[in-house]
């Protein structure tokens, strides 16, 4: 019952964010992306590493070995996927690797935290992805793409 709830919550809060979808070209917010490394550091180092590279201390023990998230732009051919990132992270959107239940879906986490000092599911999901984005290896220019 509580998950139905918890999911119920996320669907209500899932649903306009998905509408609000950033503008194609947006561009990096340095201030997101240094708030959004402590909400990173909190939630994703365990398993991505504080280096972003899949390398966090329990990597070793999940199923699937968490991905380098310093290549994700460079893997969409030189454009930072901002859409699959934020939905990834949220629980909108699973991949291969994320299928399992071994990434936890932050959006229902980040929503219980509604009404405290923490940032509200979809801030903490922005911020994520800001930070993420900023640090991306250099190769080519990394706008966001569109989801597909």
């Amino acid at each position: 019952m509580k998950r139905a709830i918890a999911l119920a919550a996320v669907l209500v809060w899932a649903l306009p964010a998905a509408a609000q979808k950033p503008s194609p070209r947006a561009s990096l917010d340095r201030a997101e992306a240094a708030a959004g490394e402590v909400i990173y550091l909190r939630y994703c180092a365990a398993c991505h590493g504080r280096s972003l590279k899949g390398d966090g201390p329990v990597a070793s023990g999940l199923v699937a070995t968490p991905p380098d998230l310093t290549t994700l732009a460079a893997r969409n051919g030189g454009s930072f996927p901002i859409e699959k990132v934020a939905a990834i992270i949220d629980g909108r959107e699973t991949s291969r690797t994320h299928g399992t239940p071994d990434m936890p879906v932050w959006g229902e986490v980040f929503a219980v935290s509604a009404g405290t000092e923490a940032p509200s599911a979809a801030v903490a999901v922005r911020r994520i992805t800001h930070f993420v984005w900023s640090r991306q290896a250099k190769t080519s220019p990394a706008a966001p793409a569109k989801s597909k």
